[in-house]
This record gives C-alpha cells, structure tokens and sequence, in this order.
C-alpha cells in the first residue's frame, strides 16, 4: 500500500482500476476480481487507486454533515488485500488534487506515477477537475503519453 504514488523504484506496469469502494460489494467484487483475471492474463500487477478522505466528504466539509461511511480505510484495505490486489495506492484527496486538470490526471498519475498499462473504470466514470473528462478521455490521452 501506497499512500501517494509509489516511488519511481517501486513502480511497475499495472491493471489499474479507481474508485473510492467504500464497502466492498458484491459489484465491487465482481470488478475487483476481474481486475485480478485481466492483471494475470497480461503478466501485469493489480491495482487499486482510491482516495482518503473521500471526495464527497472532502466536497462536503463544513457545508453539511459528512456522508455516512461503509467501511473505513482500514477495512477498505484489508478487504481489498482478501481478494487478492496486488498494490492499492491512497491519494490524499485534497485541493490540489480536486483541481487537477483531466488530462494531467491521465498523464501524471496514471500514466507516469502508476505506469499503467490497462484501466478498468465503468462507462459512467467522471475525473479530473469539476468532473469535466469520461473515461473515452483516457485512452486518447494516455496514447499521446506514450
């Protein structure tokens, strides 16, 4: 476990999947394992890119309650760890972070900080700064990174 990208000596080619799996169910799991199939097909490591605090807790500091947890990150990491992740990476959802521009967040951090080689995020996922990019992003950036 990393928290923030793994340092340049311990970066390796990964399946990387992202998301906050904030109690890991049954549908987590589902995507969970067929990272671990897709990493293994490919001679890959898997990994998990998740966030602490969670971004809507982070969205939501001092406007309202804070949403209510699943799981802490404690529980988060050890569910992970049962089935069979090979690497998570916690970054600090900050700022910073939230106003990193999507194609930064592409080339940065999941190309560069990661080293990336194949992503698997669902049809309605949104990043970067006010979620302006989709995954169809991803890959056109991540082409130009190469």
């Amino acid at each position: 476990m990393f928290r923030r990208l793994p340092p340049s000596d311990k970066r390796e080619p990964c399946v990387l999947t992202i998301g906050n799996f904030d109690g890991v169910h049954r549908g987590h799991q589902a995507l969970l394992s067929s990272l671990v199939a897709e990493a293994h097909s490919h001679g890959l490591a898997s990994c998990v890119l998740t966030f602490e605090p969670h971004p809507r807790e982070f969205f939501a500091a001092g406007k309202a309650a804070p949403p209510v947890r699943i799981a802490n990150l404690r529980d988060k990491l050890e569910a992970l760890a049962d089935l069979d992740i090979d690497r998570v990476c916690v970054a600090h959802f900050n700022q910073s972070l939230a106003r990193t521009a999507p194609e930064d967040f592409v080339i940065r951090i999941l190309a560069d900080g990661l080293h990336t080689r194949r992503l698997l995020i669902g049809d309605d996922f949104r990043f970067g700064a006010a979620a302006a990019a989709t995954s169809h992003c991803c890959s056109r950036w991540a082409r130009r990174s190469a």
